[in-house]
């Protein structure tokens, strides 16, 4: 569930390597991966919006609370780390009025690190050991 939650924001971007034809190209696809920037502008849209986040956690939470619960959290916290690193982020697109850059640069082993420790300190904030 909690996987799910925090993956599925990014299927904008899988949307977006199959318009522009590079899903299927594994060289292409690593090479746009690794890099920060977006050559299409469109690899942060709907799904990185918070409002799409709410109607989304409403209706799930509305069919099935415990699940809609957990997965709206991993969602969200999925749009935080976006708005850490240093890709442009719009969270209200499609207006691009309001542009999120984080600081910490995409990419870099200290993203990673950052995620990780910040990973950890989640998982120790919201599981309840028995």
């Amino acid at each position: 569930m909690a996987i799910t939650g925090s993956l599925v924001v990014d299927l904008d971007h899988i949307i977006s390597f199959y318009r522009h034809g590079i899903l299927f190209n594994p060289k292409k696809l690593l090479k746009e991966v690794l890099d920060e920037k977006d050559p299409w502008k469109d690899q942060r849209n709907y799904l990185h919006n918070v409002f799409v986040w709410m109607v989304i956690s409403i209706i799930l939470c509305s069919i099935n609370f415990s699940f809609g619960i957990i997965f709206s959290l991993c969602y969200f916290v999925h749009l935080i780390f976006d708005a850490l690193n240093s890709v442009n982020f719009y969270p209200f697109y499609p207006s691009k009025k309001f542009l999120v850059k984080g600081f910490i640069k995409y990419g870099t082993r200290k993203e990673l690190i950052f995620d990780f420790f910040l990973i950890i300190i989640l998982t120790l904030l919201f599981v309840n050991p028995r």
